[in-house]
């Protein structure tokens, strides 16, 4: 080997040197700061769920999409303005008075546990195992504790919101600015993957939000019917956790049986039979209507990448593993599955 071939051997492996080092100090950096980057994936989550409208209203009516975007945005801040207008007030304020009432709450929940043998041993053993602390369930705060946080965390909101607002204006350039990144040669590919994780998103976002809001709707009028405390902010946590497939209900029904509890025993078994029946209308009635041609993940995959999520970041990583779990897996499946496998059969398949 002569002296240039030697020297352009080192001069290539100081550029992998370089590389490796700025991938591992780009990896230290995200894993820093995991929060904004979740909270990115959030604002682009709602940016893809406010583009869905105005896409259906320029495609029918003709008009522009920027136009389009507009009419829609107006439209959300309407119905936003008459929800608050109309329910914002009472929200705050009994989501509040929960908050704070939430040792008293979990006191007499514990007292009217112990009224039974089989009641008694459960307070035992969750006291012995250190759930009960100072009088308060560190299990229900957490549940609870995300209700106040999704109502106290308003810099956070205005951080995804401005976020979404930009990229549902302009989205062109933002991905164009990722492809930038990429090899030429890779350029129109990637642009292929980023543009069906945008399809698969949508129709995942709107078909939840739509469960959301029925779920919320049927939560709160079952709960004013049968007189439970509190209905208004634990209808609003149980159809945020239409978000989270699988656990997302049972965590917002421990908090609303728990308070019913509170109250008494039969208000509780009354409230988690309202829990059961609207899972079941929700399983049966209204996910097939509302996920047709929408995508199906399997229910492992859902639930490993909640665990993994909470465990690494906590209550945002749950809220956002789903979604995420979904783009991966039209990553994997576009990139590895079909281009260095060559299964072009492989891919998310769709509710029928």
């Amino acid at each position: 080997m002569d002296g240039s071939e030697r020297k352009e051997t080192a001069q290539r492996a100081l550029v992998y040197v370089a590389v490796a080092v700025a991938v591992v100090i780009v990896l230290v950096f995200l894993w820093y700061a995991l929060d904004v980057v979740l909270l990115a994936f959030l604002g682009i989550l709602v940016a893809i769920l406010v583009r869905a409208p105005a896409d259906w209203l320029a495609e029918k009516t003709g008009m522009g999409k920027g136009f389009s975007l507009a009419m829609v945005g107006i439209g959300l801040l309407g119905l936003i303005a008459t929800g608050l207008f109309f329910f914002g007030k009472g929200v705050a304020q009994e989501s509040l008075q929960l908050v704070e009432r939430v040792p008293e709450i979990v006191e007499a929940a514990k007292e009217r546990l112990r009224e039974t043998e089989l009641g008694r041993r459960a307070v035992d053993l969750a006291e012995s195992s250190g759930m009960f602390s100072g009088g308060e369930s560190q299990f229900l705060g957490r549940g609870l504790g995300l209700l106040g946080s999704t109502f106290g965390a308003v810099a956070n909101v205005l951080i995804v919101l401005f976020f979404a607002v930009f990229l549902a204006m302009q989205p062109q350039i933002y991905i164009a600015g990722f492809l930038f990144m990429v090899p030429r040669r890779k350029r129109n590919r990637v642009e292929q993957v980023l543009y069906e994780i945008g399809h698969v998103l949508r129709r995942w976002l709107v078909a939840q939000s739509v469960l959301a809001v029925v779920v919320g709707t049927l939560t709160a009028i079952g709960l004013l019917l049968i007189g439970a405390p509190f209905a208004l902010p634990l209808a609003v946590l149980a159809g945020l956790m239409e978000f989270v497939p699988y656990i997302g209900p049972f965590i917002a029904a421990i908090p609303a049986v728990v308070v019913g509890l509170g109250d008494s025993p039969d208000l509780a078994l009354k409230v988690a039979l309202l829990f059961v029946a609207v899972q079941m209308v929700e399983s049966y009635v209204l996910a097939p209507l509302a996920q047709h041609r929408a995508v199906y993940l399997p229910p492992a995959v859902v639930l490993f990448a909640q665990v993994v999520m909470g465990v690494v970041v906590g209550g945002l990583g749950v809220a956002v593993a789903t979604p995420l779990a979904a783009a991966l897996l039209v990553a994997i499946n576009m990139l590895y599955v079909q281009d260095v496998l060559d299964d072009k059969t492989a891919g998310l398949k769709t509710e029928t």
